[in-house]
This record gives C-alpha cells, structure tokens and sequence, in this order.
C-alpha cells in the first residue's frame, strides 16, 4: 500500500490543526468569549473541531461526545455558556484521534475513490482526496476567523 501521496495531502491538515490548538493556548478569555465575524470565538473553535469528525465518520459511526449541543456546533444557534479552553482541547484530542485513525486506513490508491459517507451526507460527490484537503481548509477558514479577533485587540495571530 503506497502513503506517498496522502502522506504529503495529511500535511497541511497537521499544520492546521497545530496551529488551531495553538490558538486555543494563546487566546486570552475574554477574546475566547468574545462575539468577532458574527460568532462567538469559541463557537468557531468548537465548530471547526466538530466538522474534522463529521468529514471522517463512517455511516454508522455516531459523532464523539462535544462540549455543547449540536446547533450550536453548527453555527445555528449562539451558545452559552462559553465552552472552557480545557474541554475545548480534550473535544479536540478526541476528534484528532479519529481524524488520525481514519488517515492511517487511508492508502494512495483509494484517494481517488468517492467517499460515499460523507457524499451522503453533503449531497454530493467527493473524493477521499477531497476530504483530506477539506480537513484542512475548512479548519484554516475558521482559524482565520478567530486570528482577527486577536488582531482586533492589538495581539499577534497564530495564522
């Protein structure tokens, strides 16, 4: 089984995910609680780490246990009360475990195959190869989010 390729395309999702949980260590409370491009710090942080699950679950797998109800994961609904940094990192390192998991079955070869349960789910086709680059932009555009709201308070972003 050749991991060449997925090797190099898992790349930019550790960097990623490095840098997220970087975020989460410098983040001061108050900008962790704080409202910045339409949702709560936190919520984003929460919502990026929940969408790495969504994208690598099986059919029949259930979403891990998160630190707030699901409406709010997704960006729905404002959540209250502010999910603590600790809960925030131990919902993280569940979902990496998975996340990791799930690229350790990964082979070269089936990249280019359809990923039928997350196609399902989103209601369209996408490629295993799609799905490694997904973990990494999707979690990139919200770490994006939350670095401004560093910047809005004068401090240095991660991203």
């Amino acid at each position: 089984m050749s991991r060449e390729i997925t090797h190099a395309a898992q790349g930019p999702f550790e960097h990623a995910y490095g840098l997220l949980m970087e975020y989460v260590d410098v983040c001061p409370d108050n900008v962790w609680a704080e409202k910045n491009g339409g949702w709560p710090v936190w919520q984003q942080v929460g919502h990026a780490i929940m969408v790495m699950d969504f994208f690598v679950r099986g059919e029949d797998e259930a979403l891990l246990p998160a630190p707030c109800d699901m409406d709010t994961l997704m960006l729905k609904t404002q959540g209250a009360p502010v999910a603590h940094k600790k809960v925030m990192r131990d919902y993280a390192a569940a979902v990496k475990s998975r996340v990791d998991a799930w690229l350790a079955g990964m082979s070269d070869e089936r990249l280019v195959g359809n990923n039928a349960a997350l196609s399902k789910k989103i209601g369209r086709d996408l490629s295993y190869m799609a799905t490694v680059i997904m973990l990494a932009s999707h979690t990139n555009y919200h770490l994006g989010a939350c670095d401004a709201a560093l910047r809005d308070h004068g401090l240095k972003g991660v991203f």
